[in-house]
């Protein structure tokens, strides 16, 4: 499956420290519009962004900062030792998050939504996974960056 799609350079947010520039439709967590790091696919970006929604919001904005911040760590590793023998992404990440990790839902939810990002942005040959981990980054260090408000829904619902 190769993707062919143009990629939108057209800047609108500004933040050089997490992710340079990016296209923001409406805001991506309440509308569900994607969010587009600069010179990415729109389309990679749709369907990344519900994966960062899942992380977003199945963990605690401090726990989902840290998640991130060690994928692109992970990533940054992997891409370092590319071409020599490694144990890979996964193994690094897990490695990173440390023996704390992984005993709840809500780990295994971000975890599984993480490998799917990864997956999808693997597929996209011009795809760039640390800047779509950047952008989770900077989403989940937005003010009100918490889980979105639920309804409760009724017992027997």
């Amino acid at each position: 499956m190769t993707h062919t799609c143009e990629p939108i350079t057209a800047p609108v947010l500004g933040d050089p420290d997490v992710l340079g520039d990016a296209v923001v439709p409406g805001d991506p967590v309440v509308s569900g519009d994607p969010v587009v790091p600069r010179g990415e696919c729109p389309e990679v970006a749709s369907l990344v962004a519900p994966y960062l929604r899942i992380i977003r919001s199945a963990l605690p904005p401090v726990e989902a900062e840290r998640f991130l911040v060690r994928a692109l760590d992970a990533h940054e590793e992997e891409r370092r030792r590319a071409g020599a023998l490694q144990l890979g992404f996964s193994a690094y990440l897990w490695d990173g998050l440390g023996d704390s990790w992984g005993g709840s839902l809500a780990h295994a939810s971000a975890w599984e939504a993480m490998q799917a990002i990864r997956h999808l942005v693997r597929k996209a040959p011009t795809a760039d996974l640390s800047a779509y981990l950047r952008l989770g980054i900077r989403l989940v260090r937005e003010p009100g960056a918490g889980a979105p408000a639920r309804t409760p829904v009724p017992v027997g619902a």
